[in-house]
């Protein structure tokens, strides 16, 4: 996600299900005037998120200044304090401050990073030829993790670059599991399933965790001897409390328990606030809300992209990623697959009088440009819109499109232009007959590279509630 301060409201509004931590400037970052950008941050992120994500913390004092702001902001406002959330590995400063900034006010887990302090430090990379971290990294990770349980706040470890290499982040994740880790970043939807199946106790696990737990309770500790004997390895108090972890991890009853079922965990959704890249924490749920497939055992698991009819309340302005330079084989193509005869889309002799006439009051230099090109099929731009839109708005996530209530093209459109796309929501309703759906109103609007609005569409659609 790459959202500035003011899109942070809408983007958490909604946001129920997840916990929502948005990712600040780091405290040293100010503008041209001097403002202290974390301060926007924070006062951006008081309404719908549940805490802060701090880049590049150096100590326990400047957690100490956020916790100061935070309740100065929060003063009469109700409702429970925003947590904080450090990477706290970012610079040689940190590293060695590590166990104060995870006990520092308001800190409810940490996380490590290696990309900054490698540039801190100068060092030429982060890894070996052989795919594991430098020394140097690696002690930074364990620092995090005994950083973390000294203090008793939750140890997250950090994110795995490669985001094609689901391989690579399996065999991180699980080492990271092992360890004592009660989580993972992630960077993209592929890795978040990964996650969930990872840090979800195996049938194997929860039952031997259940077996040792069951045998010490019921023998009393060992009938007071510390030490018991399962499978013919020795169990005694630290075997018992692993257990007890293991069992405390698991999200689902003993019933539900099925060979290579699915898993659930708790997740929290990282917006940022500058347009760093946004990460995902996730310990033991559902994939991705569900967004992964239905059925976890896919060979190739369905990963949606869009949003759900929670997360679509109105006001909420998205901005869509896809751009388009449409040609005249486009327009062509479309034309004659729609058995669509209109000259005007392709007799370029026509085209020369026509272009004028409707760049008229656009200046010369514009009719001059569109001179004899036909004018594109208004249908093509319309289609092109709603498609730009399906990524970050309905992908996965509609189950009928109900129709159109109002459809305009303020501008024409040529062979040449290059078109994006917003998506405004105007409006949603509970379905009366669809307890699981409601229904949204979207305005999707196309502009050209001047800027020009060449398309708004207003249309209905019947979307899914989370599950």
């Amino acid at each position: 996600a790459f959202l500035t301060s003011e899109e942070i409201p809408n983007a958490t509004a909604g946001t129920k299900k997840s916990e929502v931590l948005v990712r600040i400037n780091p405290l040293s970052v100010t503008n041209e005037f001097g403002r202290e950008l974390w301060r926007d941050d924070l006062r951006a992120g008081m309404h719908g998120a549940d805490g802060f994500m701090i880049p590049k913390v150096e100590s326990i004092d400047e957690l100490r200044l956020l916790d100061e702001a935070l309740a100065e902001m929060e003063q009469g406002g109700g409702g429970p304090k925003k947590v904080l959330f450090p990477i706290a590995t970012e610079t040689p400063a940190a590293v060695l401050n590590i166990a104060e900034i995870a006990k520092g006010p308001r800190v409810v887990a940490i996380t490590w990073g290696c990309e900054d302090l490698s540039a801190e430090i100068g060092s030429y990379g982060t890894r070996t030829d052989a795919g594991g971290y430098l020394d140097v990294f690696r002690h930074c990770r364990t620092m995090t993790l005994l950083a973390a349980k000294a203090a008793n706040v939750q140890a997250i470890d950090g994110i795995y670059q490669n985001v094609r290499d689901l391989t690579g982040f399996d065999a991180e994740a699980n080492d990271a599991k092992y360890a004592g880790f009660d989580g993972k970043l992630t960077l993209h939807p592929h890795q978040i399933g990964a996650v969930h199946k990872v840090f979800e106790p195996t049938n194997e696990e929860w039952k031997e965790a259940m077996d040792i737990v069951s045998l010490w309770e019921d023998d009393d500790g060992g009938d007071g001897k510390g030490s018991l004997e399962y499978h013919g390895k020795m169990i005694d108090l630290p075997h018992y409390v692993r257990a007890k972890k293991v069992l405390a991890r698991s999200t689902k009853r003993e019933g539900d328990r099925k060979e290579e079922g699915g898993t659930s965990t708790t997740d929290t959704t990282i917006f940022t606030s500058s347009g760093s890249e946004s990460a995902q924490t996730s310990s033991p749920s559902t994939p991705n809300n569900g967004k992964e497939g239905e059925d976890s055992d896919e060979v190739f698991p369905r990963v949606y992209l869009g949003k759900y009819f929670e997360d679509l309340h109105p006001g909420l302005t998205i901005r869509h990623f896809l751009t388009r330079t449409v040609t005249e084989s486009d327009n062509v193509f479309f034309t004659c697959l729609t058995l669509n005869p209109a000259p005007i889309h392709l007799d370029h002799e026509l085209s020369k009088g026509n272009s004028s006439a409707l760049s008229s009051g656009g200046g010369s230099d514009r009719a001059n440009s569109n001179a004899g090109k036909p004018l594109f099929n208004s249908m093509f731009t319309l289609a092109l819109l709603v498609g730009m839109s399906v990524p970050e708005c309905t992908h996965g996530t509609t189950v009928a499109n109900l129709g159109f209530s109002e459809v305009l093209f303020p501008k024409p459109v040529y062979p040449g232009d290059t078109l994006r796309a917003e998506t405004i929501i105007l409006d949603r309703r509970e379905s009366k007959s669809r307890p699981t759906q409601g229904i949204v109103t979207l305005q999707h609007v196309a502009y050209n590279q001047r800027g020009d609005a060449v398309c708004k569409a207003t249309r209905q659609a019947l979307m899914k509630k989370r599950p």
